[in-house]
């Protein structure tokens, strides 16, 4: 995902009126199945309602270099996890795993959350490996063979 992508307008709430035009913005840089862009829609959004309940519209963000893969900018390789909340049982095995910050507990929800996607290593899915209810995804290795040089 494209972090200098604006995804909605400033002040848009995350109800199910922006799942269209996220998805929809998210697939002009990112590949995502045909058969699950409906699963995906519901997984953006939901991650929006996170971030605007964290109050993280109203802040100004830092830009942080996130280095390159295979000379790509890391920002614009779309390998991360997604967290499938209805299996998370919040054992935090894959936040104590991880030593990227990628993940982080929701107090609100009481399971995990990402907060930094782009922190994951590219390649990297140990992490689900370790979740014992599999909830965690991550996309087919096979997007990356587009960034890789030739």
């Amino acid at each position: 995902m494209k972090t200098k992508l604006i995804l909605i307008e400033a002040g848009s709430k995350p109800d199910e009126s922006v799942k269209t035009l996220l998805l929809a913005k998210l697939k002009v840089f990112n590949y995502i199945p045909a058969k699950k862009e409906d699963e995906y829609a519901w997984a953006f959004l939901d991650e929006y309602r996170k971030y605007c309940r964290r109050g993280e519209t109203k802040t100004k963000t830092e830009k942080k270099n996130l280095g390159t893969w295979q000379g790509v900018p890391r920002e614009e390789i779309p390998w991360y996890p997604t967290i499938r909340e209805e299996l998370c049982n919040g054992c935090n095995v894959c936040l104590e795993f991880c030593s990227f910050g990628v993940f982080e507990n929701d107090e609100e929800t009481n399971r995990v959350s990402i907060v930094h996607p782009f922190n994951c290593i590219v390649g990297c899915s140990m992490c689900a490996l370790k979740c014992n209810p599999k909830a965690i995804a991550f996309p087919p290795l096979a997007i990356l063979e587009t960034f890789r040089k030739r």
